[in-house]
């Protein structure tokens, strides 16, 4: 089994077989240099990891984490908008100024085509980060954007993102998960992270 794979369950006496991912959903690192210098910092290295995931029918899998860049120290609290899209955008307010990497998580679903799915975030809708010595900020307002899904039931409040039909021939569909990162004024400097849980009902 590929790394990031849940594994199909086998299907309860209602017919419908639940499946649930887990994505370490935000990365939002506050850099640690004066807001004047932040455009002039040294390079940083930095290592990565590969992998590949095989997917089996019935099967969903994380295929990258969200990641909302790096935030110079902010002066005044402001927001991280994050877009649900494989090539994603953030867009900071208020006087926040961000660089670097900015990703929505990406989930991949193996299913057939006409399956109809479910997708919900158990969490309510919000996620936290935590940082260094107990510091927090929270993701909220997540938005979801699919490939080869159609809409068939809309989507409401509490990570309820609604109800779509896989459209595709092979059954191979993906969706990303975008959200709105807060950034207090006196953010303390650090890496923060959180998990976000994706649930998906096949029926």
């Amino acid at each position: 089994m590929g790394p990031g794979i849940i594994p199909p369950l086998r299907p309860n006496t209602g017919g419908a077989r639940w499946l649930r991912a887990v994505a370490c959903a935000a990365l939002a690192a506050i850099a640690l240099v004066p807001a004047q210098a932040f455009a002039q910092s040294s390079p940083k290295r930095a290592t990565g990891q590969t992998q590949a995931a095989i997917l089996t029918p019935g099967s969903i899998a994380k295929t990258a984490d969200m990641d909302f860049g790096t935030i110079a120290p902010p002066t005044a609290a402001g927001t991280v908008v994050l877009s649900a899209q494989a090539t994603a955008v953030c867009t900071p307010t208020g006087a926040l100024v961000r660089i670097g990497t900015c990703r929505a998580a990406r989930f991949s679903i193996f299913g057939k085509k006409r399956n109809h799915v479910k997708i919900k975030d158990p969490s309510g809708a919000t996620v936290i980060l935590n940082g260094p010595s107990g510091a927090t900020m929270s993701m909220d307002n997540m938005t979801i954007g699919v490939i080869g899904m159609s809409q068939i039931g809309a989507g409401g409040n509490n990570g309820n993102f609604g109800n779509w039909q896989i459209d595709t021939d092979d059954g191979i569909t993906e969706f990303f998960v975008g959200g709105t990162l807060h950034v207090g004024a006196t953010q303390t400097p650090g890496t923060y992270t959180g998990t976000l849980t994706i649930q998906i009902l096949f029926n």
